[in-house]
């Protein structure tokens, strides 16, 4: 939970493109929270080095362009309806509070006719339309609560059927559609491009994929080695302190789910692993004991990735690791006095291992790289005896 937390805390900028009240282009980069509800100001930098922070409003600028993934917002004064609509019956039909500002609308369309977003206070969704020889107009879609001597209800005026009918007079079949067309961006978005692709096919563009753009998940192999350490603590065992460390091969399969848009740099990581538990240790009275645990170990992590514009990208990880004992190899005990007989040391081992698992890293276009500390609790099933198990574990890792 802390994590999420800072995840959405954390600045998350992106390669963008300011167009300026000139119309000139400043490139750099964007602060990227994927609003829903349109922003009063974006925050920019020239270079990810830059200390300094620009704020521009929209009074300050005539837009902004995002270069991954593919969003545009546009500056326009505009009248917006944006009445509560809680239907509560307090407040008349025909009492509508109008917005008549400098806003970002979020465009969704570009050709002959604009088609933009915007989400007011309320968060009502709005859908604005402009062109070249149009005036910007909010596509008006009224819904109100009615007191009538028939009986009260809810009324709704589709405004906007006969707005974008007049708007596509000259392609009669559009205007059609645009008469019985649904209050949706997936809909108008449609009957926009339809209209634009058949009266110039060179402008007309979806200048917002936001219904395309995908977050791929990647997933691959990785393996290395483990250099490991354990501590046995507590009256439970025959010898209480550091036991021989060793190293030993660990391998798996990891997959990466990236959260989207809103954290973008962020992402879970899943991963299926193999390793071994594997320590000896003689007490001061002279018992031998000696421990092999196979386990499979599923991992589950919040990854931090720094954005490049490269295809090398370092980042950190930190989660949880759950192991399952697959095979208990050794879990012996020597007296000194008969040491060929050996004897089950810790009835009842714990097969169950939980660890904090944190590691930083490095991704090269298809391979990587990482160094991470496991921290386990181990096997002891035992309130009077504690094991850790720690390792530090050097990874290498390929992506399909």
């Amino acid at each position: 939970m802390a994590l999420s937390c800072v995840a959405v805390a954390q600045r998350n900028y992106v390669p963008a493109t300011i167009i300026t009240s000139q119309n000139d282009s400043l490139k750099g980069f964007i602060d990227f929270r994927d609003w829903f509800v349109p922003p009063k100001e974006i925050i920019f930098k020239q270079s990810l080095a830059d200390a300094a922070e620009k704020h521009f409003g929209p009074g300050d600028i005539n837009g902004f362009r995002i270069g991954e993934p593919d969003i545009e917002y546009a500056v326009r004064k505009v009248s917006i309806d944006i009445t509560k609509e809680d239907f509560s019956g307090d407040k008349e039909a025909w009492d509508r509070t109008i917005q008549d500002t400098l806003v970002f609308l979020r465009k969704l369309t570009g050709g002959t006719y604009n088609l933009y977003e915007y989400v007011d206070v309320h968060t009502r969704v709005h859908y604005i339309a402009d062109g070249k020889n149009t005036p910007v107009q909010e596509l008006e879609k009224v819904t109100a609560f009615v007191k009538r001597s028939s009986g009260d209800g809810i009324y709704t005026d589709n405004r906007y059927q006969k707005q974008l009918a007049d708007l596509f007079a000259d392609n009669p079949a559009v205007a059609k559609k645009a008469a019985s067309v649904t209050y949706h961006e997936k809909n108008l978005t449609r009957l926009f491009v339809t209209y634009n692709v058949a009266k110039d096919p060179s402008t007309a563009v979806i200048t917002d994929e936001r219904k395309k753009i995908k977050y791929p998940l990647s997933f691959g192999l990785m393996g290395g080695m483990s250099f490991n350490t354990y501590d046995f603590k507590g009256p439970a065992f025959k010898f209480d302190g550091p036991s021989k460390s060793n190293s030993s091969p660990i391998g798996g399969i990891w997959l990466n789910l990236p959260f989207g848009r809103v954290a973008r740099n962020f992402s879970g990581v899943i991963e299926l692993m193999y390793k071994q538990s594997k320590t000896s240790s003689i007490s001061t009275t002279g018992y031998f004991s000696r421990y092999d645990f196979r386990y499979l170990q599923l991992n589950t992590m919040i990854r931090y990735t720094y954005p490049t514009k490269t295809g090398i990208k370092p980042y950190v990880n930190v989660g949880m690791g759950n192991g399952i004992a697959i095979k208990v190899a050794q879990n012996d005990l020597a007296n000194p006095s008969r040491p060929d007989e050996w004897q089950e040391n810790i009835p009842g081992v714990r097969k169950h291992e939980q660890s904090l698992v944190g590691g930083i890293g490095v991704t090269i276009y298809r391979l990587g790289a990482e160094i991470r500390y496991n921290s386990g609790n181990g096997f002891s099933p035992f309130v009077g005896g504690k094991t850790a198990f720690n390792s530090l574990q050097v990874l290498a890792k390929f992506s399909f």
